[in-house]
């Protein structure tokens, strides 16, 4: 495996090097970070407080997005001969290559799920990243959950307003279903161990590959039943062109974000 130095200890980071050393994949991955206590789940001899000393094969910058100048500025030229792996929301691949004179570069964007290692990662390679490199970030990203290879850089946009925003639209359901639940007299806390058992019930009829979405939902949908008619008020209140208004508007963020 390729040395690797992910930058950046939050939330994603943390997750990403957690995910390693559960594959049992983080004994050449050093954990950097200049705050020294979200080191403490790396070894010793594996933490950095220095960008500047990371000098490794393959650099995962996993910082924020306005904290990417200020980084760039203390570590100057040091990672242009690395393999450059991108976490940035809105940072594109042309200012990435710029700023760290790195040729091998992937962007990549994966969401929340990474924390309990069933995130969704999208993402897009330069013509200059070898085989060995695509399967070193598939590697790494593997150990908290799928990958999405996508065609384009562009398509990184629409990845991050389905699967990156996507989980806070789970959440709002979720948080919909608790509403209405109270509504009904039932108290907070049970109402929401409904909603979170209906959104992990549903998951897992997913999860095992019997029916897709649809089909459930069809499934489940009696004629002249009180689904079809909850369904009918989504549909006559055009519920699926909302939703898709909004991944639109999602997207276009990204994209605006992109150019600033």
């Amino acid at each position: 495996m390729m040395t690797t130095a992910i930058i950046g200890a939050g939330n994603m980071g943390s997750a990403l090097y957690g995910g390693l050393k559960a594959a049992g994949k983080a004994a050449d991955v050093w954990l950097c970070d200049g705050q020294e206590d979200k080191l403490a789940q790396a070894p010793a001899n594996r933490r950095l407080t220095d960008p500047a000393k990371a000098t490794a094969d393959c650099i995962v910058l996993v910082v924020k997005p306005q904290s990417f100048p200020d980084l760039m500025t203390s570590v100057g030229m040091r990672w242009k001969d690395s393999f450059v792996i991108s976490v940035m929301a809105g940072v594109g691949m042309d200012t990435i290559a710029k700023a760290t004179g790195a040729s091998a570069i992937i962007r990549s964007m994966p969401n929340l799920g990474a924390r309990v290692r069933r995130g969704i990662t999208g993402w897009f390679a330069s013509p200059a990243v070898t085989s060995e490199q695509k399967r070193h970030f598939e590697d790494i990203f593997s150990s908290i959950g799928m990958t999405v290879a996508l065609k384009e850089e562009s398509m990184i946009d629409g990845f991050t307003a389905v699967a990156g925003s996507g989980p806070a639209y789970v959440f709002l359901l979720a948080e919909l279903l608790e509403k209405e639940a109270t509504a009904l007299g039932i108290d907070a806390a049970t109402s929401a161990s409904i909603a979170r058992e209906l959104l992990a019930s549903g998951s897992l009829l997913l999860d095992q590959g019997e029916k897709g979405a649809a089909a459930w939902r069809e499934a489940v949908t009696s004629r002249g039943g009180t689904t079809e008619a909850a369904l009918g008020i989504l549909k006559e209140r055009g519920f699926a062109d909302i939703f898709h208004d909004a991944i639109a508007a999602a997207a276009e963020r990204s994209r605006s974000l992109s150019k600033q």
